[in-house]
């Protein structure tokens, strides 16, 4: 299983965090500017890449030197999470973590999400308060401390939705974009999240 970290370049959360992603990452990769945050918080890095118009203080030909390989993408179409994401997959990832997405621009935060829903690969985004995944036309298993909240939302309509392990359950329920799914609490250790047709946002408390 090849398991790659990416860092974007906004805050991350605790250090604890990080290093424990770190320590369970195959593969680092740096969007764009955040390449040199790591380079700060001493965190090896394998690949950097986006268009280059974040670097501030360090040369790409520093970077090499350094034995990070540059990926210098211009495609306008996706940002540079989005581009990080498509190389993971070109890579071999079966699974992507994604740190560094919260603050700054809340334009790229939101951005960030919708990112998720571009990739077969299983994908999170680890906030100081929450991890985000998706469920695509499908079901998935997610762990979760008992008592601790959890959210899903539609990203349109999405027939056939299910939920078990948490306070309120769904039983093949149809949603639409509300906030119907904010704040269920976990019954159990694993949740159960299923739809059989669209996309659901999902955010699980830490």
């Amino acid at each position: 299983m090849v398991r790659v970290l990416i860092i974007g370049n906004s805050d991350l959360p605790e250090r604890n965090l990080v290093n424990d992603l770190i320590d369970s990452s195959d593969k680092i990769i740096a969007c764009d500017g955040a390449v040199e945050r790591c380079l700060d918080a001493s965190i090896n890095v394998d690949y950097v890449i986006g268009d280059m118009d974040s670097l501030e203080n360090t040369t790409l030909a520093e970077l090499s030197k350094m034995g990070i390989e540059v990926r210098k993408l211009d495609d306008q179409n996706n940002n540079d999470l989005q581009k990080a994401i498509n190389f993971s997959s070109e890579i071999g990832a079966d699974r992507i973590n994604i740190i560094g997405v919260e603050g700054g621009s809340n334009q790229h935060q939101f951005a960030s999400y919708w990112c998720l829903f571009e990739t077969e690969v299983e994908c999170y985004i680890h906030l100081s308060d929450s991890i985000v995944s998706m469920v695509k036309n499908g079901r998935v298993k997610l762990s979760i401390e008992k008592e601790k909240e959890f959210s899903i939302f539609a990203i349109g309509d999405c027939d056939g939705v299910n939920v078990s392990g948490g306070k309120w359950q769904l039983s093949n329920e149809k949603l639409t974009p509300n906030s119907r799914g904010l704040h269920n609490l976990a019954n159990d250790a694993t949740i159960t999240i299923s739809c059989n047709n669209g996309m659901l946002l999902v955010f699980r408390s830490r």
